[in-house]
């Protein structure tokens, strides 16, 4: 079952990409904690074939069975795979930006085609690193070998801002969470303001 697209009248998706070992995480959640209760602002909860260890996002799981049942069923808006993984976005998502909503998701690059032909208002930031910054995070999570971890980031290619996104930023996230995060929170902040100044004007209509 395909997921509707979203009226072009809504709220905004928010895509966080880049990868792994970039920070995206980290800077969600420390600009999450700067804008602090904002009603119109959500982080979307992904669900993985990959038990939640605590050490990164907080996501729900699922076997791959059940994700490729949840899947043809029509329970995401958006579904991808990366790395040997299933990944989805709830259709509660959906809804929330058909309402009005700002949702901020971290996705898959590869993921933004299927993202920009069902959110019209797609805003996309890309966080990035160097190289070997993102070798060093990855080899920290334990996760994976030096070769997995070399054969992940070869595969990383840059976003372009491409046909059908609506607003890219890209932040380079090799210094201090904070600084990342400060750029991201003000980003944020003009997608709020610019849903507030939407809704003023439709009800005036």
């Amino acid at each position: 079952m395909s997921p509707d697209r979203v009226p072009h009248s809504a709220g905004i998706l928010l895509a966080v990409v880049g990868p792994s070992g970039a920070g995206k995480d980290t800077l969600i959640r420390l600009a999450l904690e700067r804008l602090g209760d904002e009603p119109r602002l959500s982080l979307a909860r992904r669900v993985i074939t990959r038990a939640c260890d605590g050490g990164s996002e907080l996501h729900d799981t699922l076997e791959e069975e059940a994700f490729a049942r949840a899947e043809a069923e029509g329970h995401f808006c958006l579904t991808w795979r990366a790395h040997g993984l299933a990944y989805g976005l709830p259709r509660s998502v959906a809804d929330e930006v058909s309402n009005g909503a700002l949702v901020i998701a971290n996705l898959s690059r590869r993921s933004l085609k299927t993202a920009t032909d069902r959110f019209p208002r797609l805003a996309v930031v890309e966080i990035t690193a160097p190289r070997e910054v993102l070798v060093a995070r990855i080899a920290a999570r334990g996760r994976e070998t030096r070769e997995e971890i070399e054969a992940r980031i070869a595969r990383s290619v840059p976003v372009e801002a491409g046909e059908g996104v609506w607003r890219f930023l890209r932040i380079d996230n090799f210094g201090p969470a904070e600084e990342g995060a400060s750029r991201l929170e003000t980003h944020i902040r003009s997608l709020i303001a610019e849903l507030a100044e939407r809704s003023d004007t439709l009800q005036r209509v």
